[in-house]
């Protein structure tokens, strides 16, 4: 695993190397979200994915997403905790303009790490996952330099950790419109 990800530190080193065409540009952004609930024990769980890219063309983007999330379950005193954090390199394909919405294709390959504790207070053995995703999204930009993404959860979904792998298409994986479209992040953009 360690290979996996100094190959990713590399590959995004790669494409911010790379010399971007003066009207393509680049931009900065990222999605903070927080989540909670309450059903007979307490959930919540905070991320912050920050993200950076470039155009290289028209259509194509390329970039990557690196983050930290936590989630914290509380069921009576006892509190289980875990900690994960990603890198995501990513590809952007921008098929369709509607009205100024860009509406793209963004296939990612996320790299996680997880550890935490368990109710008891001993420690989670860490994981590593590897995967490959394909989600739909949506970005706008409402002036010259500000804008948004958003982005869908995946419509294919591979992972693998730790000796295991599953493959899920996000269409018949019990998604309901409700929750698809609540499962959605947005975040803003800044063009340079």
């Amino acid at each position: 695993m360690k290979r996996t990800f100094f190959t990713a530190i590399l590959l995004t080193a790669f494409i911010f190397a790379l010399p971007a065409q003066e009207h393509y540009g680049r931009w900065l952004g990222g999605t903070v979200s927080l989540s909670g609930q309450s059903n007979g024990q307490r959930q919540s769980t905070t991320t912050l994915m920050p993200e950076m890219g470039f155009h290289l063309t028209d259509s194509w983007s390329a970039g990557v997403r690196a983050g930290f999330s936590t989630s914290r379950t509380k069921i009576d005193n006892n509190v289980r905790s875990e900690n994960a954090f990603s890198i995501m390199p990513f590809a952007r394909y921008t098929f369709g303009n509607l009205a100024g919405f860009n509406i793209f294709g963004q296939g990612e390959l996320p790299l996680t790490f997880t550890g935490g504790k368990h109710y008891d207070g001993s420690s989670m053995d860490g994981t590593t996952t590897v995967g490959f995703r394909i989600r739909p999204g949506i970005s706008y930009l409402f002036s010259e330099r500000w804008g948004f993404n958003m982005l869908m959860p995946p419509v294919i979904n591979f992972t693998s950790s730790d000796g295991s792998s599953s493959f899920r298409l996000g269409f018949n994986d019990g998604y309901t419109i409700q929750n698809y479209l609540l499962s959605t992040s947005i975040g803003f953009i800044y063009m340079f």
